[in-house]
């Protein structure tokens, strides 16, 4: 299957979303490979095009936006099992 470098990044962003318990921005960068500005921007995208309510959870102490991780609350519009079945790699 040939996919696009923008959906590939989006699938390499939603395998690294649920294959780590409190992905923070860097895990995910360092995961990806994808750039910060990036991935924060393609999260948004997960959000619109695909309907996932993926958060961010603030944990208090240090620097606002620093301290924190992602969690997925709502897959929309993605199978979870069949996502990792066809693309799931980490």
């Amino acid at each position: 299957m040939t996919i696009s470098r923008d959906t590939k990044r989006k699938f390499d962003l939603i395998n690294a979303l649920c294959s780590h318990e409190k992905p923070t921005l860097h895990v995910l960068q360092e995961t990806t490979s994808i750039p910060l500005q990036t991935i924060k921007r393609q999260i948004g995208f997960l959000r619109s095009d695909f309907g996932m309510q993926v958060r961010y959870v603030r944990v208090s102490g240090g620097d606002r936006g620093s301290n924190g991780y992602y969690t997925i609350d709502d897959w929309g519009i993605i199978d979870l099992k069949n996502f990792l079945k066809h693309y799931g790699k980490f």
